[in-house]
Protein backbone atom coordinates (compact mmCIF):
# COMPACT_ATOMS: atom_id res chain seq x y z
CA UNK A 1 0.00 0.00 0.00
CA UNK A 2 2.32 2.57 1.11
CA UNK A 3 4.71 1.35 -2.28
CA UNK A 4 1.57 2.42 -4.36
CA UNK A 5 0.84 6.15 -2.43
CA UNK A 6 4.51 6.32 -3.51
CA UNK A 7 4.26 5.84 -7.14
CA UNK A 8 0.97 7.73 -7.42
CA UNK A 9 2.86 11.14 -5.39
CA UNK A 10 5.67 10.75 -7.78
CA UNK A 11 3.08 11.16 -10.67
CA UNK A 12 1.54 14.14 -9.27
CA UNK A 13 4.88 15.72 -8.85
CA UNK A 14 6.24 14.71 -12.32
CA UNK A 15 2.43 16.54 -13.85
CA UNK A 16 2.83 20.05 -11.79
CA UNK A 17 6.46 20.19 -12.89
CA UNK A 18 5.08 19.20 -16.78
CA UNK A 19 2.14 21.76 -16.43
CA UNK A 20 4.59 24.60 -14.58
CA UNK A 21 7.13 24.64 -17.92
CA UNK A 22 4.38 24.79 -20.41
CA UNK A 23 2.50 27.63 -18.42
CA UNK A 24 2.48 31.28 -19.89
CA UNK A 25 4.93 33.48 -17.97
CA UNK A 26 3.24 36.69 -16.85
CA UNK A 27 -0.50 36.40 -18.64
CA UNK A 28 -2.91 36.83 -16.11
CA UNK A 29 -6.21 35.59 -18.19
CA UNK A 30 -5.84 32.14 -19.96
CA UNK A 31 -8.93 30.87 -22.04
CA UNK A 32 -9.73 28.11 -23.68
CA UNK A 33 -11.08 24.72 -23.87
CA UNK A 34 -8.96 21.23 -23.51
CA UNK A 35 -5.06 21.36 -24.49
CA UNK A 36 -5.27 24.84 -26.28
CA UNK A 37 -5.20 28.17 -24.38
CA UNK A 38 -5.93 31.76 -25.52
CA UNK A 39 -4.53 34.71 -24.66
CA UNK A 40 -6.10 38.13 -25.23
CA UNK A 41 -2.58 39.50 -26.56
CA UNK A 42 -0.51 39.22 -28.98
CA UNK A 43 2.89 36.76 -27.77
CA UNK A 44 5.65 35.76 -29.10
CA UNK A 45 7.04 31.91 -28.21
CA UNK A 46 10.74 31.57 -27.23
CA UNK A 47 13.15 29.07 -25.66
CA UNK A 48 14.10 29.03 -22.47
CA UNK A 49 17.45 27.19 -21.23
CA UNK A 50 16.16 23.96 -21.00
CA UNK A 51 15.22 23.84 -24.55
CA UNK A 52 11.00 24.32 -23.23
CA UNK A 53 8.27 26.72 -25.07
CA UNK A 54 7.43 29.80 -22.99
CA UNK A 55 5.22 32.65 -24.11
CA UNK A 56 6.45 36.62 -23.84
CA UNK A 57 3.61 39.62 -24.58
CA UNK A 58 4.84 41.79 -27.33
CA UNK A 59 2.92 44.96 -26.24
CA UNK A 60 2.02 45.90 -29.51
CA UNK A 61 -1.34 47.80 -30.16
CA UNK A 62 -2.48 48.98 -33.69
CA UNK A 63 -4.98 51.70 -33.33
CA UNK A 64 -6.55 54.09 -36.16
CA UNK A 65 -8.69 57.43 -35.80
CA UNK A 66 -9.92 60.85 -36.41
CA UNK A 67 -8.82 64.31 -34.42
CA UNK A 68 -10.13 67.75 -34.64
CA UNK A 69 -8.22 71.11 -33.41
CA UNK A 70 -9.14 74.16 -32.47
CA UNK A 71 -6.22 76.60 -31.98
CA UNK A 72 -5.32 80.34 -31.99
CA UNK A 73 -3.02 81.30 -35.05
CA UNK A 74 -0.72 83.76 -36.00
CA UNK A 75 2.42 85.01 -37.64
CA UNK A 76 5.52 84.92 -35.20
CA UNK A 77 8.25 87.73 -36.35
CA UNK A 78 8.34 90.66 -38.75
CA UNK A 79 8.62 94.86 -38.23
CA UNK A 80 7.43 96.92 -35.90
CA UNK A 81 4.50 97.78 -38.59
CA UNK A 82 3.17 94.81 -38.35
CA UNK A 83 1.11 94.28 -35.29
CA UNK A 84 0.78 90.92 -34.19
CA UNK A 85 -2.57 91.39 -32.98
CA UNK A 86 -5.89 90.26 -32.79
CA UNK A 87 -4.42 87.11 -34.62
CA UNK A 88 -6.60 84.49 -35.75
CA UNK A 89 -7.70 80.83 -35.81
CA UNK A 90 -6.47 77.73 -37.03
CA UNK A 91 -9.26 74.56 -37.56
CA UNK A 92 -8.36 70.88 -38.26
CA UNK A 93 -9.31 67.47 -38.87
CA UNK A 94 -8.19 64.53 -40.19
CA UNK A 95 -7.94 60.74 -39.82
CA UNK A 96 -4.68 59.33 -37.52
CA UNK A 97 -2.38 55.89 -37.26
CA UNK A 98 -0.77 54.54 -34.28
CA UNK A 99 1.73 52.40 -33.53
CA UNK A 100 2.12 51.65 -29.81
CA UNK A 101 4.75 49.01 -28.61
CA UNK A 102 5.53 49.44 -24.81
CA UNK A 103 5.54 52.88 -23.60
CA UNK A 104 6.58 53.81 -27.15
CA UNK A 105 3.88 56.08 -29.48
CA UNK A 106 4.11 56.52 -33.33
CA UNK A 107 1.74 58.64 -35.01
CA UNK A 108 0.82 59.45 -38.82
CA UNK A 109 -1.99 60.58 -40.63
CA UNK A 110 -3.65 63.16 -42.71
CA UNK A 111 -5.69 66.31 -42.53
CA UNK A 112 -7.03 69.40 -43.51
CA UNK A 113 -6.59 72.81 -42.26
CA UNK A 114 -8.81 75.89 -42.17
CA UNK A 115 -6.75 78.96 -41.36
CA UNK A 116 -7.42 82.61 -41.08
CA UNK A 117 -5.11 85.48 -39.44
CA UNK A 118 -5.46 88.80 -39.31
CA UNK A 119 -2.93 91.57 -38.57
CA UNK A 120 -2.90 95.69 -37.74
CA UNK A 121 -0.80 97.16 -39.76
CA UNK A 122 0.71 100.72 -38.73
CA UNK A 123 -0.06 104.37 -39.93
CA UNK A 124 1.28 104.67 -43.39
CA UNK A 125 1.90 108.25 -45.11
CA UNK A 126 2.64 109.00 -48.77
CA UNK A 127 3.57 112.23 -50.38
CA UNK A 128 3.59 113.35 -54.42
CA UNK A 129 7.20 113.13 -53.84
CA UNK A 130 7.00 109.33 -52.96
CA UNK A 131 4.73 108.55 -55.99
CA UNK A 132 7.50 109.60 -58.42
CA UNK A 133 8.22 106.08 -58.50
CA UNK A 134 5.54 104.58 -59.75
CA UNK A 135 4.78 106.88 -62.22
CA UNK A 136 7.34 110.37 -63.02
CA UNK A 137 4.42 112.32 -63.52
CA UNK A 138 3.58 112.54 -60.32
CA UNK A 139 6.05 115.16 -60.17
CA UNK A 140 3.45 117.78 -61.19
CA UNK A 141 0.11 116.94 -59.40
CA UNK A 142 -3.59 118.24 -60.39
CA UNK A 143 -6.53 118.62 -58.34
CA UNK A 144 -9.68 117.58 -59.89
CA UNK A 145 -10.28 121.25 -60.82
CA UNK A 146 -7.03 120.85 -63.05
CA UNK A 147 -4.76 123.26 -60.45
CA UNK A 148 -1.60 122.23 -60.04
CA UNK A 149 -0.36 121.67 -56.00
CA UNK A 150 2.43 122.15 -54.27
CA UNK A 151 1.97 119.08 -52.15
CA UNK A 152 -0.21 116.15 -51.66
CA UNK A 153 -0.50 113.60 -48.96
CA UNK A 154 -2.49 110.35 -48.32
CA UNK A 155 -2.73 109.21 -44.84
CA UNK A 156 -3.62 105.20 -44.23
CA UNK A 157 -5.15 104.43 -40.96
CA UNK A 158 -6.88 101.40 -39.19
CA UNK A 159 -5.49 98.78 -41.73
CA UNK A 160 -6.14 95.26 -41.31
CA UNK A 161 -4.93 92.83 -43.48
CA UNK A 162 -6.18 89.54 -43.83
CA UNK A 163 -5.39 85.74 -44.95
CA UNK A 164 -7.56 82.28 -45.79
CA UNK A 165 -5.82 79.47 -46.45
CA UNK A 166 -6.75 75.63 -46.69
CA UNK A 167 -4.06 73.06 -46.17
CA UNK A 168 -3.38 69.43 -46.23
CA UNK A 169 -1.15 67.81 -43.66
CA UNK A 170 0.81 64.89 -42.52
CA UNK A 171 2.06 64.88 -39.40
CA UNK A 172 4.48 62.38 -38.25
CA UNK A 173 4.69 62.74 -34.27
CA UNK A 174 6.98 59.97 -31.70
CA UNK A 175 6.29 59.94 -28.35
CA UNK A 176 5.59 57.83 -24.81
CA UNK A 177 2.59 57.67 -22.77
CA UNK A 178 2.22 55.69 -19.04
CA UNK A 179 -0.56 55.87 -16.35
CA UNK A 180 -2.61 57.54 -19.14
CA UNK A 181 -0.67 60.61 -19.69
CA UNK A 182 1.50 60.98 -22.86
CA UNK A 183 3.32 63.93 -24.75
CA UNK A 184 4.53 63.41 -28.78
CA UNK A 185 6.47 65.74 -30.99
CA UNK A 186 7.85 65.55 -34.52
CA UNK A 187 7.06 67.38 -37.99
CA UNK A 188 3.43 68.37 -39.38
CA UNK A 189 3.85 68.89 -43.44
CA UNK A 190 1.52 71.29 -44.97
CA UNK A 191 0.36 71.91 -48.72
CA UNK A 192 -1.59 74.76 -49.07
CA UNK A 193 -3.94 74.43 -51.84
CA UNK A 194 -6.15 77.65 -51.53
CA UNK A 195 -5.29 81.42 -50.40
CA UNK A 196 -7.46 84.18 -50.52
CA UNK A 197 -6.35 87.72 -48.98
CA UNK A 198 -7.99 90.74 -48.18
CA UNK A 199 -7.24 94.60 -47.21
CA UNK A 200 -9.69 96.61 -44.96
CA UNK A 201 -8.00 100.48 -44.70
CA UNK A 202 -9.55 104.44 -43.87
CA UNK A 203 -7.87 106.90 -46.60
CA UNK A 204 -7.49 110.41 -45.77
CA UNK A 205 -6.24 112.82 -48.48
CA UNK A 206 -4.43 116.49 -48.42
CA UNK A 207 -3.18 119.18 -50.61
CA UNK A 208 -1.56 122.20 -50.27
CA UNK A 209 -0.89 125.12 -53.12
CA UNK A 210 1.81 127.58 -53.72
CA UNK A 211 -0.88 130.59 -53.73
CA UNK A 212 -2.28 129.96 -50.26
CA UNK A 213 1.47 129.77 -48.22
CA UNK A 214 1.32 132.59 -45.66
CA UNK A 215 -2.68 132.64 -45.47
CA UNK A 216 -2.48 130.77 -42.21
CA UNK A 217 -0.63 127.92 -40.24
CA UNK A 218 -2.49 125.09 -42.26
CA UNK A 219 -1.80 125.31 -45.23
CA UNK A 220 -3.38 122.06 -46.33
CA UNK A 221 -6.76 121.68 -47.67
CA UNK A 222 -9.53 118.50 -46.42
CA UNK A 223 -12.51 117.58 -46.46
CA UNK A 224 -13.33 119.36 -50.14
CA UNK A 225 -14.05 116.77 -52.57
CA UNK A 226 -14.52 118.94 -55.82
CA UNK A 227 -10.82 119.44 -55.16
CA UNK A 228 -10.28 115.46 -54.96
CA UNK A 229 -9.79 115.92 -50.95
CA UNK A 230 -11.63 113.33 -48.35
CA UNK A 231 -11.26 112.27 -44.65
CA UNK A 232 -11.33 108.65 -43.36
CA UNK A 233 -12.70 106.77 -46.53
CA UNK A 234 -13.27 103.36 -46.04
CA UNK A 235 -11.77 101.17 -48.36
CA UNK A 236 -11.62 97.43 -49.27
CA UNK A 237 -9.75 95.13 -51.55
CA UNK A 238 -8.99 91.57 -52.23
CA UNK A 239 -5.86 90.09 -53.24
CA UNK A 240 -5.91 86.21 -54.73
CA UNK A 241 -2.93 86.97 -56.67
CA UNK A 242 0.32 85.69 -53.44
CA UNK A 243 2.03 83.01 -53.17
CA UNK A 244 1.21 79.69 -51.76
CA UNK A 245 4.14 78.17 -49.87
CA UNK A 246 4.99 74.62 -48.76
CA UNK A 247 6.01 74.93 -44.66
CA UNK A 248 6.88 72.34 -42.10
CA UNK A 249 5.82 72.79 -38.90
CA UNK A 250 7.69 71.79 -35.59
CA UNK A 251 4.70 70.41 -33.17
CA UNK A 252 4.62 69.34 -29.80
CA UNK A 253 1.90 67.61 -27.94
CA UNK A 254 0.28 66.59 -24.88
CA UNK A 255 -2.67 65.59 -22.04
CA UNK A 256 -4.37 62.65 -21.01
CA UNK A 257 -5.73 59.55 -22.99
CA UNK A 258 -8.54 57.48 -21.39
CA UNK A 259 -8.45 53.99 -22.32
CA UNK A 260 -12.01 51.47 -22.56
CA UNK A 261 -12.18 48.01 -22.12
CA UNK A 262 -12.84 47.60 -25.67
CA UNK A 263 -9.60 49.19 -26.54
CA UNK A 264 -11.24 52.85 -27.20
CA UNK A 265 -8.64 55.13 -26.68
CA UNK A 266 -10.55 59.13 -25.81
CA UNK A 267 -7.89 61.75 -25.71
CA UNK A 268 -7.53 65.50 -25.00
CA UNK A 269 -4.51 67.72 -24.94
CA UNK A 270 -2.88 70.70 -26.11
CA UNK A 271 -0.76 71.13 -28.67
CA UNK A 272 1.72 74.13 -30.27
CA UNK A 273 3.71 74.16 -33.86
CA UNK A 274 5.76 76.98 -35.26
CA UNK A 275 6.67 77.16 -38.97
CA UNK A 276 10.30 76.27 -39.72
CA UNK A 277 10.38 77.84 -43.56
CA UNK A 278 9.82 81.73 -43.90
CA UNK A 279 6.22 82.13 -44.60
CA UNK A 280 6.60 85.63 -46.63
CA UNK A 281 7.96 85.50 -49.65
CA UNK A 282 9.61 88.93 -49.82
CA UNK A 283 8.35 90.46 -52.21
CA UNK A 284 9.87 93.51 -54.45
CA UNK A 285 6.07 94.79 -54.62
CA UNK A 286 5.04 97.91 -52.81
CA UNK A 287 1.72 96.93 -49.91
CA UNK A 288 -0.39 99.73 -51.18
CA UNK A 289 -0.65 101.08 -54.99
CA UNK A 290 -1.52 104.21 -56.51
CA UNK A 291 -3.47 103.86 -60.10
CA UNK A 292 -1.92 106.45 -62.58
CA UNK A 293 -5.74 107.62 -63.20
CA UNK A 294 -6.46 108.72 -59.85
CA UNK A 295 -3.91 111.73 -59.91
CA UNK A 296 -6.54 114.12 -60.23
CA UNK A 297 -8.86 112.82 -58.01
CA UNK A 298 -9.19 110.66 -54.46
CA UNK A 299 -7.28 107.41 -55.39
CA UNK A 300 -8.72 104.43 -55.92
CA UNK A 301 -5.89 102.06 -54.36
CA UNK A 302 -4.87 98.61 -54.95
CA UNK A 303 -3.07 96.91 -52.23
CA UNK A 304 -0.78 94.06 -51.48
CA UNK A 305 -0.68 91.95 -48.05
CA UNK A 306 1.68 93.20 -46.19
CA UNK A 307 3.39 89.90 -45.59
CA UNK A 308 3.77 89.58 -49.20
CA UNK A 309 5.04 92.94 -50.10
CA UNK A 310 8.44 95.10 -49.83
CA UNK A 311 7.48 96.53 -46.42
CA UNK A 312 8.88 92.99 -44.72
CA UNK A 313 12.13 93.50 -46.30
CA UNK A 314 14.71 90.81 -45.13
CA UNK A 315 12.19 90.07 -42.28
CA UNK A 316 11.39 86.30 -41.57
CA UNK A 317 7.94 85.28 -40.72
CA UNK A 318 6.93 82.41 -39.12
CA UNK A 319 3.42 80.34 -38.96
CA UNK A 320 2.14 80.07 -35.37
CA UNK A 321 -0.82 77.78 -33.66
CA UNK A 322 -1.92 76.75 -30.31
CA UNK A 323 -4.43 74.82 -28.82
CA UNK A 324 -6.94 71.86 -28.36
CA UNK A 325 -6.50 68.83 -29.83
CA UNK A 326 -9.36 66.08 -29.67
CA UNK A 327 -8.62 62.63 -30.59
CA UNK A 328 -10.83 59.03 -30.27
CA UNK A 329 -8.59 55.97 -31.33
CA UNK A 330 -9.85 52.48 -31.89
CA UNK A 331 -7.72 49.50 -31.79
CA UNK A 332 -7.34 47.11 -34.62
CA UNK A 333 -9.17 43.71 -34.22
CA UNK A 334 -6.45 40.85 -34.48
CA UNK A 335 -6.14 36.88 -34.00
CA UNK A 336 -5.45 34.79 -30.87
CA UNK A 337 -2.28 32.40 -31.01
CA UNK A 338 -2.02 29.06 -29.66
CA UNK A 339 0.00 29.31 -26.71
CA UNK A 340 1.09 25.44 -26.40
CA UNK A 341 1.11 24.49 -29.95
CA UNK A 342 2.35 27.57 -31.45
CA UNK A 343 -0.43 27.55 -34.08
CA UNK A 344 -3.04 30.15 -35.30
CA UNK A 345 -6.64 29.81 -34.44
CA UNK A 346 -8.62 31.65 -36.79
CA UNK A 347 -11.81 31.84 -35.49
CA UNK A 348 -10.96 34.19 -32.28
CA UNK A 349 -10.11 37.57 -32.34
CA UNK A 350 -9.12 39.71 -29.77
CA UNK A 351 -8.21 43.21 -29.70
Amino acid sequence: MKRRLSIVFLCLLAALGLSAQTRIAGEPKMRGLSSRHFTSRDIKRQRDSRGLFHSKETGEQHTFGFYAVGAYSNIFGGPDILKAKPGGYDGRFGMVYEYRQGLLMIQTGIGVSFREIRNNVGNMRFTNTDLVRFDPLWERVIDSWGTSLSSLTYTVSSRQDYLMQLHGQIPLLAGMHTYGYYIMGGLTFTFPFLQETKTEMNVTSRGSYDRYYGMGDDTEWMEMDNHGYREQVPLKNRNDATDKRFDVLLTVETGYDWTGRNGTHLRVGGYADLGLFNFSTQSAEPSIYFPYVSKWDFATFRTRPIWFSDAMGNYYLHNFSAGVKFTILFTFPGREKCVMCGLRDRNRRYR
